[in-house]
């Protein structure tokens, strides 16, 4: 197994996932990037366009008669989680919600077939069965085209944010981040 591949399966599904659904969808193969500053770089270089990171929080949500229920959290690669939004939100939105925390490495593997802190990309269903919800923070939806990683530190998507939207499988779209510095 590749080290810059942990998964080439989910990788490919994603990329055919995405070519199939959104025309404006562009893969960049890029220099390694692990964070979302490095990420901005490397698919500016790559692609001589400068989109906004769509990063992807893996949390784990504490619901009462529930055990590991986990959910993707989107917001833009720039910005840090508010969690006091985000747990209010979550509140109104899933009943018998009492906490919730960062997917721990060993979790994150577990949830999200194999994938690693880094390289989740921004979906849940389809392509990550067991993670029951995706929410999007509103701020996303204020740059017209963003960029991720496809579950690969080498390879990103870029795409309007629109059809993005419109592909993803997301259970809301609420404010939940704050600043500009993550």
């Amino acid at each position: 197994m590749s080290e810059n591949i942990i998964h080439p399966e989910i990788d490919q599904e994603l990329i055919a996932y995405i070519k199939v659904k959104a025309e404006s969808a562009r893969i960049v193969k890029h220099m390694t990037s692990k964070t979302s500053e490095e990420s901005m770089r490397a698919r500016l270089e790559a692609s001589g366009e400068s989109v906004t990171g769509a990063k992807a929080l893996l949390i784990k949500m504490d619901v009462r008669d529930v055990q590991g229920v986990f959910a993707v959290i989107v917001l833009p690669g720039f910005k840090k989680l508010d969690s006091k939004r985000l747990k209010h939100e979550l509140k109104n939105r899933i009943e018998g919600l009492r906490n919730f925390r960062f997917a721990s490495p060993e979790e994150m593997a577990g949830q999200a077939r194999g994938v690693e802190p880094g390289r989740m990309p921004p979906f849940g269903r389809p392509i990550f069965p067991a993670v029951a919800y995706t929410f999007i923070d509103k701020a996303l939806l204020d740059h017209q085209r963003i960029g991720f990683n496809a579950a690969h530190f080498e390879r990103s998507v870029i795409m309007d944010t629109v059809d993005y939207i419109e592909i993803v499988t997301h259970d809301g779209i609420f404010d939940c981040s704050t600043g500009e510095n993550a």
